[in-house]
């Protein structure tokens, strides 16, 4: 079963830009991106690209992918 995240992605017409944000995150290079760090929550960041928002946990080794929605749906994940 995929992740409603990856579901989000397959349907958006910027799917390809978007999987090659995603793969970014996972392999930690974020030096070309805005990354923020989301307030209240620990280790949450989040990456905008026009309207779509992808939120990440930043972890020791790697980074996990937590949601990715556009800007009025994402926080509802959270």
């Amino acid at each position: 079963m995929t992740k409603s995240w990856e579901k989000y992605i397959n349907k958006n017409i910027l799917k390809n830009e978007l999987k090659r944000i995603i793969e970014d995150i996972w392999h930690n290079n974020l030096f070309s991106y805005s990354v923020v760090k989301l307030k209240w929550y620990e280790n949450y960041f989040r990456i905008r690209k026009w309207k779509i928002r992808i939120i990440f946990i930043k972890k020791e080794e790697w980074n996990e992918i937590y949601a990715v929605d556009t800007r009025w749906d994402v926080y509802k994940w959270i």
